[in-house]
């Protein structure tokens, strides 16, 4: 039996492994493109709301199409929209791009939007490879520990622990004075409560509120007696 020479071996091995580079399909072609698809309702009536999409490509590749689907309660149906081509099955909806609105830079966002008749909010959203951010309705933990420091007589500085939200984003506190607003801050838990008037006992409260208005209840009171 003849033995085939090892360098016949390498070059039948070399022209394969070209070959495959060359045929293979692009990187790009393969990998996910991640983007996220952010709701919000605009505007709302008794009768229904107008809603939006904005889609973000948050990948270093370019979004060349995307289609976001979701399913709306029955008693809720899109009368009109508007920057997308729509398919109904049901209650299920799916958008997808216009010809104009497919091709999306790294970074860059498209929104489409639609008018409802109905009040129901999407869900089991999908998009593409990506993920959808629905409603927002979780309200942030009611605030505890309130207590205050620096007092002046005038003023003192109230602190509390921070409440916890199912999203990352800074949260609102408002503080209550005697049942009053009387003041807030946002991403900060403490507030300099300035106005207290001698010979009196204020009674303070503390809650948070998040970027889409979900707002907690109230802290339990603390009281402050002011001397005379």
């Amino acid at each position: 039996m003849r033995r085939r020479k090892a360098s016949s071996v390498l070059s039948i091995a070399t022209i394969i492994g070209a070959l495959a580079l060359l045929f293979a399909p692009p990187a790009s072609a393969r990998a996910p493109i991640p983007a996220v698809a952010d709701f919000r309702q605009t505007i709302s009536w008794e009768s229904g709301y107008q809603g939006a999409f904005t889609i973000t490509n948050v990948s270093s590749f370019t979004l060349t199409s995307w289609a976001v689907s979701f399913v709306l309660p029955t008693d809720t149906t899109v009368s009109a929209h508007w920057d997308a081509t729509l398919t109904r099955d049901g209650n299920w909806y799916s958008f997808r791009n216009q010809g104009y609105n497919g091709t999306v830079a790294p970074g860059a966002s498209v929104t489409f939007g639609w008018v409802t008749q109905g009040s129901g909010q999407p869900r089991n959203c999908t998009l593409n490879q990506g993920i959808c951010t629905l409603p927002d309705t979780t309200a942030p933990t009611v605030p505890q520990g309130l207590k205050f420091t620096e007092f002046t007589g005038a003023s003192l500085l109230l602190s509390w622990n921070a409440s916890s939200d199912d999203r990352d984003t800074p949260l609102m506190y408002e503080v209550s004075r005697d049942g009053l607003p009387a003041g807030n801050t946002v991403g900060v838990n403490s507030l300099r409560v300035t106005g207290l008037q001698p010979s009196t006992v204020h009674v303070l409260r503390v809650r948070a509120k998040d970027l889409a208005g979900n707002t907690s209840a109230y802290s339990a009171p603390i009281a402050v007696p002011i001397p005379g």
